[in-house]
């Protein structure tokens, strides 16, 4: 009898292993996917808070730290997105800007107070999601608002 069930624990582990293989797949594929949201919501606020406390919003900014030399204010700020994108890994030609905004309602994101703000709103369209028998494509998406202090 013994000699039957040595087999037995085998074929247990042959089924039991696939199952368990396909779960720390997808656990690895959505903790990736929850990073990158992560991340996305740390740049937009980081460009946003960047936004509203530096002046940047006068046309003509530039900088000497951000590559490409930008010319506006969204660009700037984009900049400021992409620094944190890059330092994460993440392609930032992928990622597109949904709106960079200095407004009273900036972006269309409501307001309870009537001062101004600073809005930056990014997307990362089509993320896919790849698990072991099918794929998912998902818009993960990422606003910050922060007051502007003049």
């Amino acid at each position: 009898s013994s000699k039957s069930e040595r087999g037995a624990a085998l074929v247990e582990m042959a089924l039991v292993v696939p199952f368990l293989v396909l779960l720390l797949v997808g656990m690895w594929v959505t903790a990736r996917a929850w990073n990158v949201h992560n991340v996305l919501d740390h740049a937009v606020r980081e460009a946003a808070r960047f936004g509203a406390t530096v002046d940047p919003w006068v046309d003509g900014t530039t900088t000497d730290w951000c590559v490409g030399t930008p010319t506006t204010s969204q660009q700037v700020l984009r900049c400021v997105a992409d620094e944190q994108l890059s330092a994460a890994a993440i392609n930032t030609a992928a990622v597109a800007t949904a709106c960079i905004e200095y407004a009273v309602d900036p972006c269309s994101v409501g307001s309870a107070t009537g001062s101004e703000k600073v809005a930056v709103s990014l997307t990362y369209p089509n993320y896919t999601l790849d698990f072991v028998f099918f794929s998912l494509d998902v818009d993960i998406t990422a606003t910050a608002v922060s007051r502007y202090e003049s």
